[in-house]
C-alpha cells in the first residue's frame, strides 16, 4: 500500500473528526460553501469582549474569521485586539475586496500567515497552513512584491511562488481546459468531464482563480488560488489517475499533459480572437475544440481552410442536464479514455 496514500487517508479522517468555529458577517453566503465541519457559527459584528460571552469554554480546532465580522476592522488596533483572543496558528482569515496591501503586510508582520480571499484558500489552509516563507513576499518596504490586481494573483496567492521543481507524474493524466473566446464553456466542460470520468477513473476536478463551478450542483470541484497551489495539489494527489483543470486564463502548458482550447465559432467571437497575438502559439501547443458549435462536421474542412485552425473535435450544443451525454463521451474517447463507452455502445460500430 502506498505510504503517501495512507498518510492522505489519515489526514482526511482526522479532518472529518475535527470541529471548527466560524465567525461570519457580510461574506456569509460565500462561507456557506466551505468544506469543513463547523461546531458553532457566530453571525454579525463582534469585539474581543463579545467573544468571551459567546464562546465560553468551547473547544475547536480552527477558527475561520470573516474580516467583516470584526467590529472596526479597518482600525489596526481593533483588528489585532480581536485576533489576539485566539492562538495565531488556529486562525484562518477571510479577507474582503477592500482589504488594503498595508493591512495584509501588517498581518504578516504580526505573525498571522493564514489568510485568503476565497473558499478554496480556506479549504487548502485548513490542511496546509502557511509559514513565514510563504507570505514574506508581501512585506518589502511595506509594499507587496506582487500586487493584488495581477491577473494570476487576483485571488491572493498564498503559496510559495519560487518553486520551479515541478515534475509531471507519468502515471497521471492532467487535462487543462482553456477558453480562447469569452464564455466558451470551460467550467461546464470541466464539470462534465469530471462527472463522466469519475464513473471509471479516480478523478480530481480543479477550478483555478474562480468559483463558477458552484452553480453546477453535485459535481465536486476543488478551488485553487494560483498555479503554484495546483502544483502542490498534483504532488499530493498521486492516487488520482486523471486531473481536469479549468485554467481560467492561466497558462497551464507546463503542468498539463494536454490543453484543450475552446472556441465558440460565432463570427464576433472569432474576429475578436483573430485580433490577439498569442492564439496561434496556443492552438499549436494543444487541441482546439469547437464548443457550443452549430457547425456540421461536413463544414469543418471549410472552417479549417478559412481560419487556419485545425479542429480536434466539433462539440455541438448539448443538454448539460443529461446524466450522460454522447458528444462528451465521444470527445473523451478521442482523448484516449477508453474505459468511457459511447452512448451508442457496440451497435454504433455498425452505423
Amino acid at each position: 500500500i502506498n505510504k503517501e496514500l495512507i498518510n492522505i487517508s489519515i489526514r482526511l479522517i482526522i479532518r472529518e473528526s475535527i470541529m471548527n468555529l466560524l465567525i461570519e458577517n457580510l461574506n456569509s453566503a460565500l462561507l456557506s460553501k466551505i468544506d469543513l465541519n463547523v461546531i458553532k457559527t457566530l453571525h454579525g459584528e463582534f469585539t474581543k469582549e463579545d467573544l468571551s460571552k459567546e464562546l465560553g469554554n468551547l473547544y475547536f480546532s480552527k477558527v475561520i474569521i470573516d474580516i467583516t465580522a470584526i467590529k472596526d476592522y479597518n482600525d489596526f488596533s481593533s483588528l489585532f485586539d480581536f485576533l489576539g483572543y485566539f492562538d495565531k496558528d488556529r486562525i484562518i482569515l477571510l479577507l474582503d475586496e477592500n482589504t488594503t496591501k498595508e493591512c495584509v503586510s501588517k498581518l504578516v508582520q504580526e505573525g498571522y500567515y493564514d489568510f485568503t480571499k476565497n473558499i478554496g484558500g480556506i479549504n487548502y489552509l485548513s490542511d496546509h497552513p502557511n509559514t513565514l516563507k510563504d507570505v514574506e513576499k508581501y512585506i518589502i518596504a511595506n509594499q507587496f512584491q506582487n500586487p493584488l490586481n495581477n491577473q494570476e494573483e487576483s485571488t491572493l496567492n498564498i503559496t510559495n511562488t519560487q518553486d520551479s521543481t515541478f515534475v509531471k507524474n507519468e502515471n497521471q493524466i492532467v487535462i487543462g481546459i482553456q477558453n480562447l473566446t469569452p464564455h466558451a464553456g470551460s467550467t461546464t466542460l470541466t464539470c462534465l468531464f469530471t462527472k463522466k470520468l469519475s464513473t471509471k477513473y479516480n478523478v480530481l476536478g480543479i477550478e483555478l482563480l474562480k468559483q463558477d463551478h458552484i452553480y453546477i450542483r453535485d459535481i465536486p470541484i476543488m478551488e485553487c488560488t494560483s498555479k503554484e497551489e495546483v502544483k502542490q495539489i498534483i504532488r499530493t494527489s498521486k492516487d488520482k489517475e486523471v486531473i481536469i483543470i479549468d485554467l481560467n486564463g492561466v497558462d497551464g502548458r507546463d503542468i498539463c499533459n494536454e490543453v484543450l482550447y475552446l472556441i465558440e465559432p460565432g463570427i464576433i467571437s472569432l474576429n475578436k480572437l483573430f485580433t490577439t497575438n498569442s492564439y496561434k502559439e496556443l492552438i499549436n501547443s494543444g487541441k482546439v475544440v469547437l464548443n457550443r458549435s452549430s457547425l456540421n462536421d461536413t463544414d469543418l474542412p471549410s472552417f479549417e481552410y478559412e481560419t487556419g485552425i485545425k479542429v480536434f473535435y466539433n462539440l455541438k450544443n448539448i443538454d448539460e442536464r443529461a446524466n450522460s451525454i454522447e458528444e462528451v463521451n465521444n470527445l473523451l474517447l478521442k482523448l484516449g479514455f477508453n474505459k468511457v463507452q459511447s452512448e451508442r455502445g457496440l451497435f454504433g460500430l455498425f452505423r
